[in-house]
């Protein structure tokens, strides 16, 4: 968990109050097409609840 890293200092921020930073990487690298959001196997377009993030498998 990536929010669980930042906020593993004790003395730093909680893992709450990184997240707002969490969800805007995550939706600049759905608009860049870099990964892709779903939830039990189903694409997402955009975060809304619950959600998986994965790699966009390449093609080449």
């Amino acid at each position: 968990m990536i929010a669980g890293k930042v906020s593993a200092d004790p003395e730093g921020p909680s893992w709450r109050q990184v997240m707002p930073v969490i969800h805007a990487a995550i939706d600049q690298l759905v608009a860049e097409g870099v990964v892709e959001l779903s939830w039990k196997r189903k694409v997402m377009a955009s975060r809304y609840g619950p959600y998986r993030i994965g790699r966009i498998q390449s093609t080449r």
